[in-house]
């Protein structure tokens, strides 16, 4: 093969190399590209490059498309599996956040989108939560929190509480997965961290100093989600952990953005309250 020389014909030929690995070589590339690259060594491993890229990435989509498969057939089976049951709005509650997933988008009739055509106050329930935009691991957890039934745990109340300032300033590090679940789900604890966070703004608002330019208005329910809802999070294991700090800096010390989380606090615990409807959302 002849050598190769990136600042000159190897240059002119990249933007060929797709057509070139999938043989449309004689309609798309000009003869003196296809000669070059057909003998030029450094082409011929950047198309070989191209295509292990190519191969890699293709399979990575088929991987997605089975699990989102594989997903959608479990959640039909939980839904299939209150055939012939009494179907409730407690019954529903778990499966509006799946429901809410353009992942999981379900196209036949099951005794719980059935139930969810007949009654308002799931459907309205179903559309706040659609209006939160939130991901498909956070409407997991959600689902998951909406699952889970207070019970007594490992974790005392006591206990929990004691992490309440952390969870509030957001610094989440040295807290046990274990400790923000029941921080989530025991109805006491959960109220308890509402008051700590609901006089920790107001002392906020007294202080001007607490006003700082930010884009307040640009943060969303996705952003905040996790601080309000921790359920699920394993803070040793959080990859996304040291992209945050320059947001949870500002969002502790800003009555907005606490306001926000208050707002979203009380918009998800109140699902299936009837009349229950929040200002985050309008």
């Amino acid at each position: 093969m002849i050598a190769s020389n990136p600042n000159s014909m190897c240059e002119q030929a990249r933007p060929y190399y797709y057509d070139y690995l999938f043989g449309e070589a004689e309609e798309y590339i000009p003869t003196e590209v296809l000669a070059h690259v057909s003998q030029c060594g450094f082409c011929q491993d950047e198309v070989n490059r191209l295509k292990i890229v190519l191969a890699e990435s293709k399979e990575h989509a088929a991987q997605n498309t089975r699990k989102v498969n594989s997903a959608v057939i479990t959640n039909l089976r939980l839904h299939f599996a209150y055939i012939g049951a009494s179907v409730t709005c407690n019954t529903v509650r778990p499966f509006l956040p799946s429901l809410a997933d353009p992942l999981l988008e379900i196209g036949v009739p099951t005794p719980i989108t059935v139930h969810l055509d007949k009654c308002q106050q799931c459907a309205n329930d179903l559309e706040t939560i659609q209006r939160l935009n939130l991901p498909h691991k956070q409407l997991c957890r959600l689902g998951q929190l909406f699952a889970k039934k207070p019970s007594e745990d490992a974790i005392s109340c006591p206990q929990a509480r004691s992490s309440i300032l952390a969870v509030v300033t957001m610094v989440f590090r040295e807290i046990k997965p274990e400790v923000l679940k029941h921080l989530c789900t025991c109805p006491d604890c959960r109220e308890a961290l509402y008051q700590y966070r609901a006089r920790v703004r107001e002392e906020l608002m007294e202080d001007q100093r607490a006003q700082k330019k930010f884009p307040c208005d640009a943060v969303s329910a996705a952003d905040i989600f996790d601080y309000c809802f921790p359920y699920g999070i394993d803070p040793a294991d959080d990859q996304y952990a040291k992209f945050r700090p320059s947001f949870t800096l500002h969002a502790r010390g800003c009555p907005t953005c606490l306001d926000k989380m208050q707002d979203l606090h009380k918009t998800v615990r109140h699902f299936g309250t009837p009349g229950i409807r929040n200002r985050y959302l309008l």
